[in-house]
């Protein structure tokens, strides 16, 4: 009797303290994980919300940028025998001389003229925090202005455009001067860089910069090759 009221005795007090020191001990580490995990679901969501946001923002940049210098009678611009008199093309120019922007113009109606309303800048809005498209008139006014960044979600810190013009010498079959120097012919490709870099307008602290390089598709070209 005595010894199986003995095998039946419960915990005693020591015994039941440790068994609650080691399910804390478990318990406060299965939270630290739960937890742990949930800080890096919620950072990777705010990045990959960033990322998107910022990635569809340069797409739309880079897609402008590529229609620069479009000239819609190119053909203007090319000597023949019986076109004597060569026209440069009135969309050349590119400007990024002034820091977050760059001014440029393509052939909207191809007419071959430039027209009002085909000269176009995409620049960096400080206040607003913004990519902004902005059309000009000839004189270089205002006409309108587009948002293509989203200003709820994100706030653009910086934006730069860096332009390269490498010039290459293209290979004439037939030796001489040309009627257009200089011969043999120089042919600019022209490539803009663009850096973008932002941050969550709910969470400043996660920040993403997207680089992305663009060629122009329309070279320039100078010279002509004899015939």
């Amino acid at each position: 009797m005595l010894n199986a009221r003995a095998r039946q005795r419960g915990l005693s007090l020591v015994e039941l303290m440790i068994g609650l020191t080691v399910g804390l001990i478990v318990l406060s580490g299965i939270l630290g994980l739960f937890s742990g995990h949930l800080r890096g679901n919620s950072e990777l969501i705010r990045t990959t919300r960033l990322n998107n946001e910022l990635r569809g923002t340069m797409d739309l940049v880079v897609r402008d940028l590529r229609r620069a210098t479009y000239w819609g009678t190119s053909i203007n611009g090319v000597w023949f025998a019986s076109k004597p008199v060569v026209q440069p093309n009135p969309f050349l120019a590119v400007d990024t001389a002034t820091a977050g922007q760059v001014t440029y113009r393509y052939d909207v109606n191809g007419s071959g003229a430039v027209d009002a309303n085909e000269t176009f800048r995409l620049n960096h809005n400080t206040a607003q925090g913004t990519v902004e498209l902005t059309q000009l008139d000839a004189g270089g006014a205002v006409v309108s202005t587009f948002p293509l960044s989203d200003p709820a979600a994100t706030n653009v810190t910086a934006l730069t455009f860096a332009l390269v013009d490498r010039t290459a010498t293209v290979s004439c079959l037939v030796p001489g001067p040309g009627p257009v120097a200089p011969t043999p012919p120089l042919l600019h490709i022209r490539q803009i860089t663009v850096t973008l870099t932002g941050e969550l307008r709910s969470d400043a602290a996660t920040t993403r910069t997207l680089t992305e390089s663009v060629r122009l598709r329309n070279d320039r070209v100078e010279g002509s090759c004899p015939t």
